[in-house]
């Protein structure tokens, strides 16, 4: 800074003398070293990957790539973390420096407790930014001088002055200073004050700010710090403004890794003998081995070798190994571990945290330490509702929150420093479904971008595709599988039929099963041999329950096996057990997570993922087709040219079958029949604008809605089909029998449509239903005597064209039978075909009288004697069950026997037959000869449909009607003719009928309404009253008006 100071005043020159101010030279300079030793970690180590170039200070390594220094004065010295490794040089003591930037004021002095009892000493940088003063009289910029002082309190005592010291002198850049303070003996520590002595100036013209920069405790010593990997740095305090931030780039620790394994080009050599030999690996598997056996930083000192389980994890180390795309156009291991562990955390915790990044899990089981993976693997064990308890498995899935279609992924970024990074992974087809419904997480010791991709899709993956979880519970038998373990459930009710069970016996290749349902050549057989293991052989032959396989089992199979069946059509669903507890007594609650094995293939290359088939049982909705469209083509047969339709759509997902229905012009739908393929002709086409409906059918023959097409215009044949040739309608017993004719020639007619009426108008009728060509007869069963009917029929061709009415007018008139003669034998012949008409007819067996029953209910001798015998029967025949209670009473004496007998029986049978029936039957035998009456009451579907009926067996049937004591007889069957005193019919069809005295109206007055007919020939017909009458005999007829005046007579 320069002054410029005028004296005197005037001009001329008498004007006063001037100078050039001066500024004195710095006259403070620190050279000071910064001297830090970094233990970077637990030994042995690599070390430093790539030398200087590996050392950063504050983020910037010392060496760039091309050799050049970015700073100067630094020493750098490293040990690996040997056993027997020397201690660095130029590091007599143990320092930890803690930086302070604290300005010390005069007025505020700086204060610090100190509670290590082990220091030697602690050493105080202090700084001043600049120390200088300007004169303001003549600008000159000299000195200055800030005086302070050190004091040390022990124990908690009084401070003494152990230092007094000043900056003395001028310096225009940072100028530092470092005091060591020594530290008697405490117990309890120290404080130490820093007092600044000179009064701040707090004036634009002075610099003299004095900072405290930082405090460094020393314990003096020369150490090895065996089994510590150290960095040593020396930096010269001009290029930093403060202790640097030092980073190293590393290899970690040197660790057991199998003896046949090279971990640089992890390639795996020949079978393992299960010894290990040391190397630095980044295989997170290995990694987990040491961290659980160490005995310094593990759990060495708790668990010894024999209790952790190194084939699973030599497993899991060659599937983190495995190359796959990293999505740059290259390749990298499937996993890596490169983690710095630098605080005392849970063991538990730790060991959990490491695993996932084999996508695994660790448990404690039976006194070792397990580690699984989520990775592709057999299952170990098959359950079916034969080894469960009850059979019964419980199914729970997740909520639609819990199905996330984007993932955060952290992870660590080595071209970045190995900064925090977050990865943005998505699954499409699930945000397409499910909605964006993210989640986030963090990729323990990943420094791959691909990797977190990985981990991201296994994330979305698992909780897309694996969102049930089933629980069940198992005897102490099947308590065979751990956490970890893929299993393979065969549960018949939701594979839709039986696919596992038990083995009855087995010789050789041949195995009895307890029960087959559907097992085909070519399917897998499994079965659980005696050592646990599973074994698959593909099925030969089914003969009933025999199942023979192509080749024989490695041991030989037990009864009581569990076997399970897989095909190509129906697969056991797949889980992977998360737990197994114990439950009540030796049951054991297992509870696993759904398992799909593609997924694996998905994450690593995103194939495309295919659905297990698990059940056979059609979903209750079904998916409709797709795109149905129609297509033609021209055939020409004997000589007539036709065109044929074809309708074709893309398949539905479930479907097995199609149901194809068309129309043309707005017309009536047409069924094109059902289908199993994706397309179906229609031949013999009338030009036209047709629309075809698709509507597809799963295996529980639930339909979809239909799939339509576009209107689309084809060029067919335009003529209908001719009428019929005839139609004729004829009664029958409680039905009509129709025939029709067709007419001669080539026909291309699909169906015959009948309509029928009550009533004589076409208008009125409808359709009794559609027969297919070339049928021409039908019966129309279940009608009332007498019934009539008026028909119509009309042709329908194959391509929906429809023909002309048959009549054209009138319908043909059929009637069912009303001849009573034909009725009532038609019926006999029904009737005696029923097992309960068959026992009503037959004879009572009479009691034989060794059989007579018990002495209380049988008396008398062979000659006479009265007995009573009483039969329950029920048989359970398998496909039968029958319920049967008989009791006879017998009198007899001589020749002469008396029989009462009631029967009442149930039966039902498997293939849906069905009888219930009750009789009483009474007879006698006088002089030799059998007389028998009985009821008989039932209900029955043994020939024919179901048919209820009553019954009756004698030779007079007759209704008894007391009155006043008086007895009379309205209603008897006699002989087999039938006497009714009076009796009121709606409706009578009479074939013959013989009037014994008169018949006449129910409103018949002589000489004024209604009619009389009576035997002796007269008949007199009055009609309506005052409309006129007429009265004939059998010689005269004579008609009056309706003023009852004769009008005309005619005689003979």
């Amino acid at each position: 800074m320069k002054y410029i100071i005028g004296y005197g005043g005037g001009g001329g020159k008498d004007g006063g003398e001037s100078r050039t101010s001066t500024e004195s030279p710095d006259s403070l300079h620190s050279i000071a070293y910064a001297k830090v030793l970094d233990a970077a970690s637990e030994g042995d180590v690599v070390g430093l990957v790539n030398g200087m170039q590996s050392v950063f200070l504050d983020s910037t390594p010392l060496v760039n790539p091309d050799g050049t220094a970015n700073f100067q004065n630094v020493s750098v010295d490293v040990r690996t973390g040997t056993q027997d490794q020397t201690y660095i040089a130029g590091f007599p003591a143990v320092e930890s420096e803690t930086s302070v930037g604290v300005t010390l004021t005069s007025t505020t002095p700086w204060v610090r407790a100190i509670s290590n009892p082990q220091l030697s000493a602690v050493r105080i940088t202090m700084a001043v930014p600049a120390l200088s003063q300007a004169n303001t009289s003549n600008g000159d910029i000299t000195g200055y001088r800030v005086e302070y002082a050190i004091d040390l309190s022990t124990a908690g005592g009084a401070f003494q002055e152990v230092l007094a010291s000043a900056f003395d002198g001028k310096t225009t850049s940072t100028y530092e200073r470092s005091h060591r303070i020594n530290l008697p003996a405490s117990a309890s520590g120290w404080t130490v004050r820093v007092r600044r002595i000179t009064p701040n100036a707090n004036s634009s013209t002075i610099a003299d700010t004095t900072n405290i920069e930082s405090i460094a405790e020393i314990i003096d010593a020369k150490l090895r710090y065996p089994n510590t990997a150290l960095v040593g740095i020396q930096v010269d305090a001009q290029q930093f403004k403060s202790i640097p931030t030092r980073s190293f780039d590393m290899k970690g620790r040197i660790i057991r890794v199998p003896s046949n394994y090279d971990p640089e080009t992890r390639a795996y050599v020949g079978s393992w003998d299960g010894t290990f030999k040391t190397a630095w690996t980044d295989n997170p598997a290995w990694v987990f081995y040491d961290l659980v056996l160490h005995p310094r930083y593990g759990l060495g000192h708790r668990v010894n070798a024999a209790q952790v389980d190194k084939w699973s994890l030599y497993q899991i180390a060659q599937y983190c190994d495995e190359l796959v795309d990293n999505g740059d156009g290259g390749q990298e291991p499937r996993f890596t571990c490169n983690c710095y562990l630098q605080a005392r955390s849970d063991a538990y915790k730790v060991l959990q945290d490491l695993a996932t990044v084999f996508r695994g899990m660790a448990y404690w089981a039976n006194g070792n330490v397990v580690a699984v993976a989520d990775m592709p693997g057999d299952p170990v064990y098959s359950f079916t509702n034969a080894n469960v308890i009850n059979g019964k498995f419980t199914y729970t899935g997740t909520s639609w929150k819990a199905r996330k279609t984007v993932a955060l992924v952290t992870w660590n970024d080595p071209s970045d420093f190995y900064k925090a990074k977050v990865e943005y992974v998505e699954d499409q087809d699930g945000i397409a479904r499910y909605g964006v419904q993210q989640t986030e997480t963090t990729a323990f010791g990943c420094t791959s971008q691909g990797q977190a991709q990985r981990v991201g899709h296994w994330t979305l993956k698992s909780s897309i595709l694996e969102t049930e979880s089933v629980s069940f519970s198992i005897g102490l038998e099947e308590a065979m599988v751990s956490p970890g373990s893929v299993i393979s459930v065969a549960d018949g009710s939701r594979a839709g039929r039986r696919i596992g069970g038990r083995v009855k016996s087995a010789a050789g290749t041949t195995v009895v099963l307890d029960k087959v349902e559907q097992i085909a050549q070519g399917d897998g057989l499994t079965i659980i041999l005696p050592s646990g293991t599973r074994q698959t052989r593909t099925v030969q032959s089914v003969v009933g329950n025999t199942v023979t396989v192509t080749a024989n089992w490695t041991e030989a199979v037990q009864p009581q096996a569990v076997w399970v069946v897989e095909s190509a059509q129906l697969k056991t669903q797949l889980f992977r057990v998360l737990s197994i507890s114990q439950g009540d007594g030796l049951q054991w609650d297992v509870n696993a997570i759904q398992h799909n094995p593609d997924k694996y293939a998905a994450i690593d290359s995103g194939t495309r993922l295919q659905q297990r088939p698990i059940s056979v049982i059609p979903p209750s909705v079904q998916p409709p087709a797709k795109d149905v469209v129609w297509d033609s083509y021209s055939v020409i047969a004997q000589g007539i040219a036709s065109t044929t339709g074809v309708i074709k759509w893309t398949p539905a997902d479930k479907a097995v079958a199609y149901e194809v229905e068309w129309r043309r012009d707005n017309g009536e739908w047409v069924k094109a029949g059902r289908t199993g393929s994706q397309s179906l002709e229609v031949p013999n086409l009338y030009a036209g604008k047709y629309v075809a409906r698709v509507t597809a059918l799963n295996a529980l023959d639930v339909p979809s809605i239909p799939a339509y097409s576009v209107e689309t215009t084809l060029n067919g044949k335009t003529s209908p089909p001719p009428a019929v040739t005839s139609l004729i309608a004829t009664g029958i017993v409680f039905g009509i029998q129709i025939n029709w004719g067709f007419p001669t020639g080539p026909l291309d007619v699909e169906r015959t449509e009948v309509w029928y009426s009550q009533t004589n108008d076409l208008f009125t009728a409808i359709k009794l239903a559609d027969f297919a060509f070339p049928q021409n007869t039908h019966t129309m069963m279940g009608l009332a005597a007498g019934a009539t009917f008026y028909f119509w029929a009309r042709l329908i061709d194959k391509s929906g064209n429809i023909g002309a009415w048959y009549p054209a007018g009138g319908g043909v008139r059929g009637q069912s039978s009303a001849d009573a003669t034909e009725i009532l034998d038609y019926l006999n012949g029904k009737i005696g075909e029923t097992q309960l008409s068959q026992d009503l007819l037959e004879t009572i067996a009479t009691i034989q009288p060794p059989f007579a029953g018990s002495t209380e209910d049988y008396a008398g001798s062979i000659n006479i004697y009265a007995g009573l015998l009483s039969v329950q029967s029920l048989i359970q025949d398998g496909d039968r069950a029958v319920a049967q209670q008989v009791t006879t009473l017998q009198a007899t004496i001589g020749e002469n026997t008396a029989l009462v007998q009631t029967t009442a029986q149930a039966m039902a049978t498997l293939d849906g037959k069905v009888s219930a029936s009750y009789q009483i039957k009474v007879g006698a035998t006088v002089d030799g000869v059998y007389y028998g009456a009985g009821m008989g009451i039932g209900v029955s579907n043994e020939t024919g449909p179901t048919q209820s009926q009553i019954l009756f067996l004698a030779d007079r049937f007759a209704f008894l009607n007391l009155i006043n004591g008086q007895t009379s007889t309205p209603f008897v069957i006699q002989g087999g003719q039938t006497f009714i005193n009076q009796a009121f019919i709606g409706t009578g069809w009479i074939t013959n009928a013989m009037i014994g005295d008169y018949i006449q109206s129910n409103n018949y007055s002589a000489g004024l309404l209604g009619w009389r007919l009576d035997k002796s020939g007269s008949y007199e017909n009055n009609g309506v009253g005052g409309s006129g009458r007429r009265v004939e005999t059998n010689n005269s007829s004579k008609w009056y008006d309706s003023n009852g005046t004769l009008r005309i007579r005619m005689q003979v």
